[in-house]
């Protein structure tokens, strides 16, 4: 998956995530030093490859030796955190990011007068760095957070600029004109030379690949129909779409194929091909796409726990195949969740917050606990907070460090703190003081 930025300056580069196979990962930090570098190379030995990291992979300088480098913040700092440590091994810290080998004994590059270490390189790839010859920061992640990174690029919309129309030097009044400063200012939309031209020429602004296809499913007569204000009611009753839809067709197609029962609902379109026209599901002949299921939150009741069931269940023909567990033929769907174990100590709650935070910022996770507590349905909020605390504080202690200029404050403050005022919440709303007030809850920007 990649997304192209623009800068207002310069070239547009590109943000580029790849997902490696299993037999393919670097799971060992040792196993990292063989794809990323971040030291010198010996010039002696590899002159080429010395040069490269001279022109395109060096930090700076910034701190104390150049304060009026464009990276240095109010607090005469370097906004990334340059110059790194020197660290005699690639490590994973405790948080789940590598922190690179960087040896004190280093090799130095001259720029403006002042000798750099290791402790300025960007992370590189010395392969593609001698192919390309260009700015390539390659940097090993193994977290969910990459992807909505990369999101956050198509999401946030157009770069904005603020202009301001001012009369001619050249035009002279004899009298004081009123002004207006509001009529001054223009929001406008920001488009520099390079994404201009990239737009011209059309070329793709964001890609992934393989495709992925949500999957629709509902209950007994519940399916959403779609008409105009001035249809007449029984000419949209007499649709086909009204009583068929892409899981019912499912559902028959699993009466056709044997291969389908081999398969649950989310991996059925890997092998399969939905026809919207006929709607019908006939086999796949070329391509691959991955499903994933839509999701719907644990207050939606029965639909929520069909959605459970259809992860584990392969080739059911009817809803009752879909809430049968063993040799029992169960009334619900919540029963029949209860049987395969889904529904005990609240995991519902927990597989929620879980699986939203694959795709859901942790902004939208706490509001999400939030209004589980406020609802009242989870029969132990403790419980669920215990299990989910990684979620829920995702993001907190990055902007904190940000906000203290202090990247070494332990996330076992945050927890703690965190664990503090959610006791004190849960404890207000168990006797209803709380009602939709955050302010009892500490780093309110992020509740």
């Amino acid at each position: 998956m990649y997304t192209i930025e623009f800068q207002k300056r310069g070239l547009p580069h590109a943000h580029i995530l790849i997902f490696l196979h299993p037999s393919s990962k670097y799971p060992k930090p040792e196993d990292i030093d063989k794809i990323i570098c971040a030291e010198i190379p010996d010039p002696n030995k590899h002159n080429e490859l010395y040069n490269l990291v001279k022109s395109h992979m060096i930090h700076g300088p910034c701190g104390l030796a150049r304060l009026s480098s464009p990276c240095m913040t109010k607090n005469n700092k370097c906004s990334k955190f340059f110059p790194k440590k020197f660290i005699e091994q690639t490590i994973v810290d405790q948080d789940g990011y590598p922190v690179y080998k960087r040896s004190s004994n280093t090799h130095t590059i001259v720029k403006n007068g002042i000798a750099l270490d290791n402790r300025h390189v960007v992370p590189y790839n010395k392969k593609l760095l001698l192919k390309y010859q260009a700015h390539i920061n390659m940097e090993w992640c193994n977290q969910s957070s990459s992807i909505k990174y990369l999101f956050k690029y198509i999401h946030k919309g157009y770069d904005r600029i603020t202009a301001r129309v001012v009369p001619s030097q050249q035009r002279t009044h004899t009298v004081q004109q009123p002004v207006d400063e509001i009529k001054h200012y223009l929001d406008c939309r920001y488009i520099s030379p390079s994404e201009a031209c990239w737009r011209i020429l059309s070329f793709s602004i964001h890609g992934r690949k393989p495709a992925v296809e949500r999957m629709f499913f509902h209950l007994v007569g519940e399916k959403a129909i779609y008409f105009t204000d001035h249809a007449r009611m029984e000419n949209v009753l007499e649709k086909a779409s009204v009583t068929e839809s892409m899981f019912t067709a499912w559902l028959q197609a699993n009466q056709e194929f044997e291969a389908a029962r081999e398969l649950t609902y989310a991996q059925f379109v890997a092998n399969f091909v939905y026809n919207k026209k006929d709607r019908r599901w006939t086999p796949r002949k070329r391509g691959y796409t991955i499903g994933r299921l839509i999701w719907v939150p644990p207050t939606t009741g029965e639909l929520f726990h069909l959605r459970l069931m259809l992860t584990v269940v392969k080739g059911p023909k009817t809803y009752e195949e879909i809430r049968k567990v063993g040799d029992v033929q169960h009334l619900s769907f919540r029963d029949a969740c209860f049987a395969m174990g889904f529904l005990n100590d609240d995991k519902e709650y927990i597989g929620a917050i879980r699986e939203a935070f694959q795709w859901g910022s942790g902004y939208f996770l706490r509001r999400l606990f939030v209004i589980m507590l406020l609802s009242g349905a989870m029969s132990r909020p403790f419980h669920v907070w215990t299990n989910t605390v990684q979620w829920l504080s995702d993001g907190i202690l990055r902007e904190q460090r940000d906000l203290a200029q202090n990247q070494g404050m332990s996330h076992i403050i945050i927890a703690l703190t965190l664990q503090f005022y959610f006791k004190v919440a849960s404890t207000h709303i168990q006797f209803n003081i709380v009602t939709a007030n955050i302010a009892y809850f500490p780093f309110q920007n992020y509740y």
